[in-house]
């Protein structure tokens, strides 16, 4: 289900370009820290309003501190996703909020 976050409460906030196979390239993805408990990482889709999120550790120890490669390789994964769905005709509300949200970035 989509996860929706306040941008405004992250810290320094950067846009960073990727190029995921199987998706309209360029694609700018926004990301920022969350200093809260657990420090994490939320990113989005520049324009979208999903926010991925990721404990900050982890970020580091499966990018090695390259963030494009990651966010490249969660986003080539989630279209995997959204393709299933696709094939399923996005019979769930959740699944249908996706669709309206990535219809215009996922090439099918």
């Amino acid at each position: 289900m989509p996860n929706f976050y306040n941008f405004e409460k992250l810290l320094n906030i950067k846009t960073i370009e990727v190029n995921p196979n199987g998706w309209v390239n360029p694609l700018f993805i926004e990301y920022g820290f969350d200093d809260q408990d657990m420090p994490s990482c939320c990113w989005r889709v520049k324009n979208t309003k999903h926010t991925f999120t990721i404990p900050v550790l982890r970020l580091d120890y499966l990018s090695g501190g390259n963030y494009a490669e990651h966010f490249t390789k969660v986003l080539e994964g989630f279209r995997e996703d959204y393709l299933e769905w696709k094939e399923k005709k996005f019979f769930t509300d959740w699944m249908q909020e996706y669709r309206r949200e990535y219809a215009n970035y996922i090439l099918v």
